[in-house]
């Protein structure tokens, strides 16, 4: 069988013309002509003086093709830039460094907004943000910090206190020494070179003098706080507990993304509001009806939800709870069996005896609190009751009470709202929208761990990996021809 030709100093009669070196169906081409599309006229600032810079656009393609692909590291896009066909074309041909991609990344985070809130704009030119319905959940990704790296703030100080009095130790061996020296060579050493083995410790103080700084807002010394990125907290995933950032996803029905941000505290209570917001800014709309999981749980979320006029989706706890009695009875007598009285504002129990209003308790967390209301009866009521057997065990003459939160009348409608048929189905395409975005992102995206530390960088990182998770799937829904890119959409 003859063989083909091979000569790895071919030369070409003509040179080769750069378009040719993808196929035409390659989907580089339409993610480049995606971004082709955005008004990025504010992303970066444009300056006379010094080198040229590189094309916005072409940093651009090669950093997000980069993320939607899994790579995100500069030095491995850098090289990327040299050896691999699609991004060589989508750079045309230019090699910016892995410095000048890191910095490019670090882009100021109001610039990242604004163009995320571009390929909202794409989006939805596409018919790709339906605000009907949107799912929002959190996700555990591992900061840049090592386990070994976290100490108490005590443990802190000591050693801050420690390399203080070492500090001052080698300092007064260094002036016995210089004025041995002096009365030796006499006085013309310059006196103000500082000892090396001095040089460590000061770098190493001044550390963790700033390390204290930041966290001196905090009373409790126990808090652990990592040397390596102060601002990561430990917090609880599938893997165990892990130095991590807590980052929130609003998506819709499309899967396109349409808020995203990251926080330092490890439970979602308070990231309800912020995404409503977010969403409103980015869209320009509010969402119609709103489906998330326990960790949202709250009367306060509940109750800025009804005030938006947004219906909320939001369990107490896991779905296949929903509507289940978890109050584990054993024959007593639960709250359900306490009708409320709202004109008297009282409970009536089984056996007909009135609990009235005695005091209000507010149950605070370090992320979160509850405003509750304590309904009793009359004192000694309950140990004389006939049905003290089926009610209660105190012998206390208090007897038993009822909790009633402020915001019982919301907890009440979103029950009813999640214990419909309706409801049941209506939730159960929470875990289609939102969990499939976020297993993309970290298992096609290979987005498990913040390379950049420090919240802002963990902000920025989150904001660049959702940008790419966007324009891949308008980029896959142009290429499979559910979507047409049209001048329109420009």
């Amino acid at each position: 069988m003859p063989t083909r030709p091979y000569d790895q100093n071919q030369q070409f009669l003509l040179p080769p013309r750069l378009d040719e070196w993808i196929n035409k169906d390659n989907p580089a081409r339409v993610f480049s002509d995606v971004i082709d599309r955005l008004d990025i006229s504010e992303f970066q600032e444009i300056k006379t003086e010094g080198r040229p810079r590189f094309d916005t656009r072409m940093m651009l393609k090669i950093l997000i093709w980069g993320y939607a692909n899994g790579i995100r590291a500069s030095r491995k896009i850098a090289k990327k830039a040299l050896s691999d066909i699609e991004f060589m074309w989508l750079a045309g041909l230019e090699k910016p460094d892995f410095r000048t991609i890191c910095l490019f990344r670090k882009s100021n985070l109001a610039k990242l907004n604004y163009l995320f809130s571009q390929v909202i704009l794409l989006a939805k030119g596409l018919n790709l943000i339906r605000l009907g319905l949107i799912a929002l959940d959190g996700t555990k990704i591992r900061a840049s910090a090592s386990v070994d790296t976290f100490k108490d703030v005590k443990d802190w100080t000591d050693e801050l206190t420690q390399i203080q009095a070492e500090v001052g130790r080698i300092l007064s061996e260094a002036e016995a020494a210089d004025a041995r020296d002096d009365a030796q060579y006499g006085p013309d050493k310059r006196g103000d070179e500082i000892p090396k083995e001095l040089e460590g410790l000061e770098a190493r103080r001044r550390k963790i003098e700033d390390l204290i700084n930041k966290v001196s807002g905090k009373k409790d010394t126990q808090t652990r706080v990592s040397g390596t990125d102060p601002e990561c907290k430990f917090m609880h995933s599938k893997n165990g507990s892990i130095p991590a950032y807590n980052c929130e996803l609003a998506v819709s029905e499309d899967q396109i993304i349409v808020h995203s941000d990251v926080t330092t505290e490890p439970i979602d209570t308070n990231q309800l509001t912020p995404a409503l917001d977010g969403i409103e800014n980015t869209c320009g709309e509010k969402p119609v009806r709103l489906l998330a999981d326990a960790g949202f749980n709250s009367g306060k979320n509940m109750r800025e939800m009804e005030s938006r006029d947004i219906s909320g989706y939001i369990p107490g706890n896991s779905e296949e709870n929903i509507g289940k009695d978890l109050t584990g009875k054993n024959g007593f007598y639960s709250k359900e069996d306490f009708k409320y009285n709202h004109q008297e504002d009282c409970y009536v129990c089984p056996a007909g005896n009135d609990f009235l209003p005695r005091q209000e308790n507010c149950l605070k967390t370090k992320y979160s609190q509850r405003d509750i209301i304590v309904y009793r009866a009359q004192r000694g009521i309950c140990l004389a009751c006939p049905d003290k057997s089926r009610c209660t065990v105190t012998n206390n003459p208090i007897g038993r009470s009822i909790t009633r939160s402020v915001y019982e009348e919301e907890r009440i409608r979103m029950k009813n709202r999640l214990t419909s048929e309706e409801g049941k189905n209506l939730y159960k395409k929470r875990k289609t929208i939102v969990e499939p975005v976020i297993g993309q992102i970290k298992t096609v995206g290979g987005f498990v761990q913040f390379l950049l530390r420090g919240l802002a960088g963990a902000k920025i990182e989150w904001k660049w990996a959702t940008i790419a998770h966007n324009l891949l799937k308008i980029t896959r829904k142009v290429v499979n021809g559910e979507r047409k890119l049209t001048t329109a959409t420009a």
